[in-house]
């Protein structure tokens, strides 16, 4: 079971009314919409949520406007929203969000992770990923266990410092760093790297259109056309991401 995160496109609504409209276009993937298991199920639960490390930006021109979905514009009764920042929202009317200022955002910030990196590297000796440790116990299953590859990798010195960065909060690295491999992240090429972070800034994992059609990054070419669809929206379409559960 895991959770993720979903845009969801939806006509000119406002924030008070998003909730039923939310509900309507995300109830034919509901898991448990049949008797039996839905074939076409994605979820069994769902809030209005963002990550409050990057939640929708909005146009300066704009700020403050009530079709913005924000703590004050949406009831306390549909969803219980924390404030943000100036020029934050959870999402809103494609006219009024700068997706332009998130590509940016989302593009410095992965500038600044990989220069971070590029100074631990300068102060640790090499890491191997944890292919490499995974290999030789693919080799030795009995001498020399699954767990014993994990952690002789985590005990490198560089990929320890990582760790404990992620686990104490450092801004740079986020804790996706404690469930998956630093050295194997940061041996891709740095500008297809910097791209991915620039198509994951705005849709989530998964794409509601206007037409009720789920997409998601299980398909190739997902993160391209969900950027393009999003960009090529109408200026009073809806644009709001949702957490959800699988």
């Amino acid at each position: 079971m895991t959770k993720f995160f979903v845009t969801v496109c939806l006509p000119p609504t406002k924030p008070r009314k998003l909730s039923g409209a939310i509900a309507a276009a995300m109830a034919p993937y509901d898991h448990n919409l049949t008797d039996d298991w839905n074939p076409v199920g994605q979820w069994d639960w769902w809030i209005i949520h963002c990550d409050t490390e990057s939640p929708y930006l909005v146009l300066p021109a704009h700020d403050g406007d009530r079709r913005l979905v924000t703590a004050s514009t949406v009831p306390r009764r549909k969803a219980e929203l924390d404030a943000l920042g100036p020029l934050e929202c959870y999402g809103g009317p494609r006219s009024l969000l700068d997706f332009d200022a998130m590509r940016r955002r989302a593009e410095e910030r992965h500038d600044a992770l990989f220069a971070v990196w590029q100074d631990l590297t300068a102060l640790h000796p090499p890491a191997r990923p944890l292919a490499d440790f995974v290999a030789r116990h693919a080799s030795d299953p009995v001498g020399y266990s699954l767990a014993d590859a994990k952690e002789e990798h985590l005990l490198q010195p560089l990929v320890q410092d990582v760790a404990q960065r992620a686990a104490s909060g450092d801004p740079h690295f986020d804790m996706s760093f404690l469930l998956n491999d630093p050295v194997a992240y940061f041996a891709q090429e740095h500008e297809e790297a910097r791209q991915s972070s620039v198509w994951r800034a705005v849709p989530g994992f998964a794409l509601i259109t206007l037409d009720g059609t789920w997409t998601d990054a299980a398909t190739d070419g997902y993160w391209e056309q969900a950027n393009s669809y999003l960009d090529n929206l109408h200026g009073e379409a809806v644009v709001i991401d949702l957490l959800c559960h699988n």
